[in-house]
């Protein structure tokens, strides 16, 4: 991001849905919950919104890509939303942070004035949400489809790195442990009431050894938006506005954020850190810096990453905690805690906030939001 871009544009509206399983509601029905609620936070109407930035793509096995039922388009939103739309695209990589990045963009060449961000998704009724209906595969996928290798590729990963630093499962349960803990102060959670224990962890059943039940993300039913706007319209609208002072996608991410932010590593006072897998929380501490190379076991000892620590680490529970959204919980989390509304869960006199989405496997991105 060129830091003439700086505090350009902010997020100044979220919207959410509560995160459930096997509930009975529609896509539609989840993701005109999450956009309406996010409009009028925003103190807007449709009529405003003129610009969209979705992330439709049903990434499990069993999906049907059906717009309407387990995707949603922006050309089904616009409709339903009856919005006057500019600019709108859909984007289909994995992670939000592609369509966050768009919606940016469109506000600063004057494209958009006032842009809806979506993520919903929609667990289908009897079927399991990595089975699949067929047993062909084309393109790249033929290579992996049939073998599982995203979970493989992250197990093999962290079979590595306890290997070469001495890491152990109940340092990862410090990750998991935190997560589940910060659903507890979400009122939109999956996991909220339902505390894990290390007993639990440690006895529950492998996926993909040394990885189990508990490493990974809870598939929902559920949507979140946000609304973003430029700073100087930001100004005249009801919250105090998280100002968008730094966002990268390359291969250096770790240095390149703070400088493209002008804020210091040590200004972070906290981090929505993409969970898909629980050791992925490792991995980002160590490529932003805040851990040395194999270091992040040693990190997230103590509560260190949990309310109240030295560095919260996604502090709405996150993908495994809150519900997998894909990053959208994440940006909204970061979003609410920069404008002083995240309640239980506010990190006191926070100012800067760091949301990093995806991971090696997908394309990834990190934001720095800040009150400006």
């Amino acid at each position: 991001m060129d830091p003439v871009l700086r505090n350009k544009t902010a997020i100044v509206g979220v919207g959410y849905t509560a995160m459930e399983r096997k509930s009975g509601r529609s896509l539609p029905d989840v993701a005109m919950e999450a956009a309406r609620n996010a409009i009028a936070d925003a103190g807007l109407t449709p009529a405003d919104i003129d610009g969209y930035a979705g992330t439709p793509k049903a990434p499990n096995a069993s999906a049907l890509h059906w717009d309407g039922v387990d995707e949603i388009s922006e050309r089904y939103m616009g409709s339903a939303l009856g919005l006057k739309l500019r600019w709108a695209s859909d984007f289909n990589r994995g992670v939000v942070g592609d369509a966050v990045a768009a919606a940016i963009q469109s506000l600063v060449t004057g494209t958009a004035d006032y842009v809806l961000c979506l993520r919903a998704m929609y667990e289908r009724p009897g079927v399991r949400y990595a089975a699949s209906e067929s047993s062909a595969s084309g393109g790249p996928e033929q290579f992996t489809a049939p073998y599982g290798v995203g979970i493989g590729a992250m197990a093999m990963w962290l079979q590595r790195y306890m290997h070469d630093y001495g890491a152990t499962r109940e340092e990862l349960f410090d990750v998991v442990s935190a997560l589940r803990g910060h659903a507890q102060l979400n009122p939109y959670a999956y996991w909220r009431g339902k505390p894990l224990s290390l007993d639990d962890y440690l006895t529950s059943r492998w996926v993909y050894e040394p990885m189990c039940l508990y490493d990974y993300d809870i598939p929902v039913t559920g949507a979140g938006a946000v609304v973003l706007t430029t700073a100087d319209r930001a100004k005249d609208l009801p919250h105090r506005p998280a100002y968008i002072s730094g966002f990268v996608s390359t291969r250096e991410r770790g240095d390149a954020i703070f400088e493209a932010s002008g804020i210091g590593r040590e200004a972070v006072q906290a981090a929505q850190l993409y969970d898909g897998f629980s050791p992925v929380v490792w991995k980002w501490l160590e490529e932003l810096g805040f851990a040395g190379k194999g270091e992040a076991h040693e990190f997230t000892r103590d509560g260190r990453i949990a309310h109240g620590g030295a560095l919260p680490v996604t502090t709405f529970g996150g993908s495994q905690g809150e519900g997998r959204l894909h990053g959208m919980g994440h940006v909204r989390e970061g979003a609410m805690q920069v404008m002083g509304r995240a309640g239980e869960r506010q990190v006191p006199g926070l100012e800067n906030c760091l949301v990093a989405l995806g991971f090696d496997a997908v394309p990834s991105w990190v934001l720095m939001l800040s009150t400006g």
